[in-house]
């Protein structure tokens, strides 16, 4: 049962492109939203200061604005509607309201308003502390939110309201609040073409942004693939090397079995038992090459091998016993925990040669015999196999050292080299690490994820 991990490959260029033009649609959005209502108010404020510089000075002028403080001057009540009167002959306005400081309407060109004093009214109760306040809205056909707004919606829906208060000449006291509401059609259009240049700006902006930040990106992609490729060429061509020292290193144990048997053969005085022994041991160690030749290059055309579920107690019997001649030529004595491992996620024909190259290469450091024992652990979700030696050992910076790619303590190598180990344990989700054995030796910890994440130790 092979498992098969699918993944979608990481595509820099599309995920910036998804995310960056998001990112820079919300905030142009976000910049036009606040500019553009940054800018109407800031010209709507500017038309209410014109409109207030102009009352200001109409009033001013014959001193009517004096009749808001002292409405029974009838005086003052004729210059003050001479001066309405300019004020009502304005296009612009769709009303004009005149209040005194207590909220009534003294003057309107409704004259059904006058006389009505509306309780709540902020704008009013601003412009009455001094402060010119400026706002536009749209009216609905049903029922106003101001009182003052009532029969402005059959005339218009768009609407500029000002609140200009009435200053004294001398003291700058407040006299009263004249009230504006304008269809301001040239100042609409202003302020149309104005914002649809700002959006426009905006837009050309973000896209200029964009297309800066994803060419610059793209180029960086480009550059970051040539170098992934050439990096896997190196490792494609350093996994070649490491294969072929595995295939030397690999063979030399059955052809030092072939050369012994056919040193033996030469004699002639040999029984039939002990040639057809020898013949045996010849054929055995010709297969055993053949297979370790055929694996390695089924290994070899694979460009990625993929994790299947294996059984470990089966293969790890396996390589011992196609050590075992080497092993008893040597001397070396090998024990192997009686219990099964649960099955792991590996590639069985990789597998085989790490733990055939880790048993050589535990086989060559003991040529005057010794002992190799095999055990394996549960922890969590993996399965760690210790292959332990009586060897004299490895120092602590050659240790560091063994994993880095090419790094070798001796001149045939070590197998498939563990730097290959190393990736392909990791492919699978696992790990490797050397440590000193108890007492004297080696133990190469192998890491390996359970096929079943729930199994437990047998």
């Amino acid at each position: 049962m092979t498992q098969t991990t699918f993944s979608t490959p990481f595509n820099l260029r599309r995920r910036f492109a998804l995310n960056s033009l998001a990112v820079i649609a919300v905030i142009a959005l976000g910049l036009g939203w606040l500019m553009s209502h940054m800018l109407t108010q800031r010209m709507l404020q500017r038309e209410g200061e014109v409109s207030m510089d102009f009352i200001q000075n109409l009033l001013a002028t014959d001193q009517s604005g004096m009749y808001l403080a002292n409405p029974a001057n009838s005086e003052l009540k004729a210059k003050f509607l001479g001066s309405m009167a300019h004020v009502a002959s304005m296009s612009e306005p769709v009303r004009a309201n005149a209040y005194q400081t207590d909220g009534t309407i003294v003057w309107s060109t409704d004259s059904a308003l006058i006389g009505r004093r509306y309780p709540v009214n902020d704008e009013l109760d601003e412009a009455i502390a001094g402060k010119l306040v400026v706002h536009n809205g749209r009216l609905s056909a049903g029922d106003p939110i101001k009182g003052e707004h009532v029969g402005l919606a059959q005339r218009t829906s768009y609407y500029v309201e000002s609140y200009i208060p009435i200053l004294h000449p001398v003291s700058r006291q407040v006299l009263g609040v004249m009230e504006l509401y304008k269809v301001p059609v040239q100042l609409n259009a202003a302020i149309r073409d104005a914002l649809l240049q700002l959006w426009l700006a905006c837009g050309v902006s973000a896209l200029g942004l964009f297309a800066t930040l994803y060419w610059t990106v793209a180029r960086a992609d480009r550059v970051m693939r040539d170098q992934q490729a050439r990096l896997a060429e190196s490792q494609t061509l350093s996994t070649a090397v490491e294969l072929a020292r595995a295939v030397a290193h690999n063979l030399r144990n059955p052809l030092a079995s072939v050369r012994v048997s056919a040193e033996m053969l030469m004699g002639s005085d040999r029984s039939i038992d002990d040639l057809m022994e020898h013949c045996n041991d010849i054929t055995a160690s010709v297969d055993r090459a053949d297979r370790w030749i055929t694996e390695l290059v089924r290994v070899s055309q694979v460009p990625q091998l993929q994790s299947e579920v294996v059984e470990p107690s089966p293969l790890i019997q396996e390589c011992l016993e196609e050590m075992t001649p080497e092993m008893n030529r040597r001397g070396i004595r090998w024990t192997v925990s009686p219990q099964t491992a649960p099955p792991i996620l590996a590639h069985t024909a990789m597998l085989r040669q790490i733990l055939i190259s880790i048993l050589a290469n535990a086989t060559d450091v003991m040529p005057e015999g010794g002992d190799i024992a095999v055990r394996w652990s549960v922890a969590g979700s993996n399965l760690k196999l210790h292959l332990t030696d009586t060897g004299p050992g490895i120092r602590e910076e050659v240790r560091k050292a063994l994993f880095r790619p090419f790094f070798s303590t001796k001149s045939g190598g070590l197998g498939i080299g563990l730097a290959l180990v190393k990736r392909m344990v990791e492919q699978w989700g696992g790990g490797i690490a050397l440590t000193p054995a108890t007492g004297r030796g080696t133990c190469v910890e192998l890491t390996l994820p359970l096929a079943n994440a729930n199994d437990t130790k047998a």
